[in-house]
């Protein structure tokens, strides 16, 4: 589980060789959108040997590669599936393509984005496939094969994420949202990602750095969270009844078990 999953291009040096002193809690190092075709096999030769040499310092590690279409897929999977990496995030992600990473991968975690109408209209069964883990929203895309404009109030972003919430619910994997774009914008992105998150999506994608505290905090129980927890858990503990009453209100089990997964949350923070 984590909060923050922060891109980084797989061309960057600077940035690749200061992997551990990012915040977030997953990493996502992009040989896909970010790297030109030219640059590609560079990229590769880079990771690998940085991964290579300093596994033992770097945490998270997730690679996206490139679809299932490119002729890079495999050398993208065959160069890195044997490093100190969780697993890939897939592009243009499919039932189809999910099984063709999966077979390949050695058994490495799948994040497939959904970032196309019919990609949507399959995850279901995208979220059910062998190896997935998760699923991450991809709304640029999205938008463009929709047809319509991305905006940063994100209402027509809506249904899709809606969608993509309750189903990895449903599956009991990671809802990751969409990056926000605007780098610059704290307050919007707050915004967005209290959004995504009342939607029941439970981490987000970064573009940059500076994004990672924002969301960790946002995506983390807060202590008035955490605090009503604790008195929930601690109740429950001494009525010894399946329903009882707290601050006037009603608790039962679901709220109960509800209060129990805050503070598996909050240890797994350190909060």
């Amino acid at each position: 589980m984590s909060r923050s999953y922060l891109f980084i291009p797989g061309n960057t040096p600077n940035m690749i060789q200061n992997l551990d002193v990012f915040e977030s809690d997953a990493v996502i190092i992009d040989f896909e959108d970010s790297v030109m075709s030219y640059d590609k096999d560079a990229a590769r030769i880079l990771i690998k040997n940085f991964l290579q040499k300093f596994h033992e310092q770097v945490g998270n590690i997730y690679i996206r590669i490139n679809d299932v279409e490119n002729s890079n897929f495999e050398s993208d999977v065959n160069d890195t599936k044997d490093l100190h990496i969780a697993g890939y995030v897939l592009p243009k992600a499919s039932v189809e393509a999910v099984n063709t990473l999966y077979k390949i991968c050695n058994g490495l975690d799948i994040i497939p984005i959904i970032e196309s109408p019919l990609a949507l209209l399959e995850s279901q069964k995208i979220a059910a496939s062998k190896g997935v883990v998760g699923l991450l929203f991809g709304a640029e895309d999205f938008t463009k094969e929709m047809g319509i404009e991305r905006t940063l109030e994100a209402k027509e972003l809506l249904y899709p994420r809606s969608h993509i919430a309750v189903v990895c619910k449903a599956y009991n994997i990671e809802a990751i949202d969409t990056p926000y774009t605007a780098k610059d914008d704290e307050t919007g992105l707050e915004q967005d990602a209290i959004a995504a998150k009342q939607l029941g999506f439970t981490a987000k994608a970064l573009i940059h750095p500076n994004q990672v505290d924002a969301i960790n905090r946002i995506f983390a129980p807060s202590p008035e969270e955490i605090l009503q927890a604790k008195r929930i858990i601690k109740k429950s503990e001494e009525s010894q009844k399946g329903a009882f009453s707290l601050d006037g209100k009603m608790i039962d089990l679901p709220i109960i078990e509800k209060a129990k997964k805050v503070l598996e949350k909050a240890q797994k923070y350190g909060l």
